[in-house]
């Protein structure tokens, strides 16, 4: 672990952090949006137009046999959204409700699937509704209908949005509350930490990433494609947060061994049965992934940093 050649003073740091409340102006930004996100659907007679929200079923043929994954039915599609394979879409433009019509399309070379890349192929569609896309009315009739609890009326709609961004707010206000402290906090001592340090907390970093991608159904090598990356590149861009990490790291190991804080084998009782608790798992896996020793390291941890946070001068 790092060594600390000289600890900052840590108890009574003084920051000073702006606090944001909440304005009409915002709630009311906040809704429109939430109107223009939800608009209001009106049945129509008339042929299918650019923008017309429809309700299909369709059965797809490729040289005359059904194929897999080709068909539905009271399947809602926007014409124009570019949901389906080109041309389905404009083809649809002209039917009328109750109509059945053959698309013939072309599935693109590049198509996910090999047996359907580049095929020739019918769509057999059925257009059951046609709706009218409107932007919709701020009212009560619309806040009842976004069918939340607790919520009928456009006062109420204001009054939790007001709570929602305040809260929103609120949580930003705190987390740069604790980094100003925190970097005020390594700004005052002298540390000097090693690459394994570095190192360690690195890989804290990337195994965070991948369980955040992995909650988007997505694996890190995925989106490093996607962004353009390669591993080395991302190791490049965490080498500073992983530095500051491992820094505070061994500055907040230091208050902990000075202030003599220790951590119960009942405290960490509870903490497994809470880990235990939140993953749906017994006690007895919990400790089969993370051991006693470590908690209790990582408990000392939270107890000398809310001492921090805690004794800390905050202007707003």
């Amino acid at each position: 672990m790092g060594k600390v050649n000289k600890l900052g003073q840590y108890k009574g740091i003084q920051v000073k952090v702006e606090k944001h409340i909440a304005t009409d102006e915002e709630v009311n930004q906040q809704i429109e949006a939430m109107v223009s996100q939800n608009p209001t659907f009106v049945e129509k007679d008339g042929e299918v137009a650019h923008g017309d929200m429809t309700t299909i079923d369709f059965e797809g043929f490729k040289d005359g046999v059904a194929f897999e994954g080709g068909k539905a039915e009271g399947h809602q599609l926007e014409i124009g959204s570019g949901q389906f394979i080109p041309g389905f879409e404009e083809q649809m433009i002209g039917m009328k409700k109750g109509e059945t019509k053959d698309l013939n399309l072309t599935f693109p070379e590049d198509y996910g699937m090999a047996d359907l890349a580049g095929a020739d192929v019918v769509f057999k569609v059925k257009l059951h509704k046609v709706e009218n896309k409107q932007e919709s009315e701020l009212n009560d009739e619309f806040v009842a209908s976004l069918n939340v609890p607790n919520m009928q009326t456009v006062e109420d709609l204001q009054n939790q949005m007001k709570v929602q961004l305040q809260s929103q707010h609120d949580q930003t206000y705190r987390t740069n509350v604790e980094n100003a402290i925190f970097e005020k906090l390594i700004e005052d001592s002298e540390v000097e930490v090693n690459d394994e340090d570095i190192q360690r907390a690195m890989e804290q970093h990337i195994q965070h990433i991948r369980m955040d991608l992995a909650k988007q159904g997505m694996q890190l090598e995925q989106y490093l494609q996607m962004m353009g990356m390669n591993q080395e590149t991302l190791l490049q861009q965490l080498a500073p947060s992983a530095k500051q990490q491992a820094t505070f790291e061994a500055i907040i190991d230091e208050i902990a061994n000075v202030e003599n804080l220790t951590t119960t084998d009942e405290e960490i009782d509870q903490q497994i049965e809470m880990i235990a608790q939140q993953n749906q798992m017994t006690k007895e896996e919990v400790l089969e992934r993370v051991s006693a020793a470590d908690l209790k390291h990582d408990y000392n941890r939270v107890k000398a940093s809310q001492l921090v946070i805690q004794s800390a001068n905050i202007n707003e």
